[in-house]
């Protein structure tokens, strides 16, 4: 048996003071690990940029953007982390994809048993149409309301025909649904464009006839897909060998002169020519030079893009130079491949 000594005892206590030392610095350590990783690598996930597709740059365009050769093979630009890079006069915004609110159910009345709940909604009936003494079915379906010149906000059968008289002629509708909508409202803009009348987005007399007459405008191209821009009637016309499938009201330069927040000048012109889809960006793209934003941009040529922006497309040129569509146009134009990269693209006054 070892005696104890003062100094073993001295020594054992050092150990321990030694071992407790260590302990809390590890544990300091650990703590700072910890704290770093949930700034870094935990917390809610950032969604991927969408991909952006760049053609080899040459000069800067007037919106900020680097120019790439209007028929030159677009390249891919992401990032090593898989993430895309965009062009350098945007920064990327959020990127949301139009979204329909579900309706909320209507509760089941308290005292009311659910199955006589699920029987009055059958037949149209409410649980107190015995006690107002009216026993036959209420029906709920909102009734036809059509002006002699339809209109937005119209609804009935005389629209549902219009629609589908619209789409027969190639006006782009995403439905034939009898609701006189914004879309609605889009194709009757570009049939009184494509007739030459005023666009105050009536359906009367003149408008009518035209629908009537099956009014369409006439491809310049004769051979292969081609995106056409027609400035003069403000439309997007989409064509194969010479025929025009579809047609879409647009909007492009307004011709009036703006400033960028950097303090630049610029004209919002739509240059004439013929250029091919080169890089784009499938989501919100969003300028640094503070001309907004655009949705789903293709550009062809530079810093123009045929792009949508909601329902801000008037029956007249308002853009800084882009062509503009409507949002729904926009997706289309996205899910049916109507311009894929290398499209030919020409605009014409």
């Amino acid at each position: 048996m070892v005696p104890v000594t003062s100094h073993t005892r001295s020594g054992r206590a050092s150990g321990r003071s030694s071992r407790r030392t260590r302990l809390l610095a590890l544990g300091a350590a650990g703590l700072a690990v910890a704290l770093t990783a949930t700034a870094c690598g935990t917390g809610s996930p950032t969604p991927q940029a969408p991909v952006v597709v760049s053609a080899a740059p040459t000069t800067s365009d007037p919106d900020g953007t680097t120019t790439g050769s209007p028929t030159g093979t677009p390249t891919s630009s992401p990032t090593s982390s898989g993430t895309a890079t965009p062009d350098a006069s945007a920064t990327t915004g959020s990127t949301p994809s139009p979204t329909h609110a579900a309706a909320s159910p209507t509760p089941t009345p308290s005292g009311t048993p659910t199955s006589k709940a699920a029987d009055d909604a059958k037949d149209g009936t409410t649980g107190n149409a015995t006690d107002s003494g009216d026993d036959k079915p209420k029906n709920d379906k909102p009734k036809s309301t059509e002006h002699t010149e339809l209109r937005s906000g119209d609804h009935g059968a005389r629209v549902k025909e219009l629609q589908q008289r619209l789409v027969s002629l190639g006006y782009w509708l995403p439905s034939v649904d009898g609701a006189f909508g914004p879309s609605t409202l889009q194709a009757v803009w570009a049939v009184q464009k494509a007739a030459g009348l005023q666009r105050d987005g009536l359906v009367g007399k003149n408008t009518q006839k035209a629908i009537d007459r099956g009014v369409r405008p006439t491809a310049r191209s004769h051979h292969g897909h081609v995106i056409e821009v027609d400035l003069g009637k403000q439309l997007v016309l989409i064509v194969d060998d010479g025929h025009v499938s579809t047609i879409l009201n647009a909007s492009s330069g307004s011709g009036k002169p703006f400033t960028s927040k950097n303090g630049h000048q610029y004209i919002a012109h739509t240059p004439t020519g013929t250029y091919r889809m080169g890089r784009q960006y499938d989501g919100m793209y969003t300028s640094n030079l503070g001309l907004g934003t655009m949705w789903r941009p293709k550009f062809f040529n530079g810093g123009i893009a045929l792009h949508g922006l909601g329902f801000d497309v008037p029956p007249y040129p308002a853009s800084h130079g882009c062509v503009r569509i409507s949002n729904p146009a926009m997706d289309w134009v996205w899910s049916t491949g109507k311009a894929p990269q290398g499209t030919t693209v020409t605009v014409y006054a």
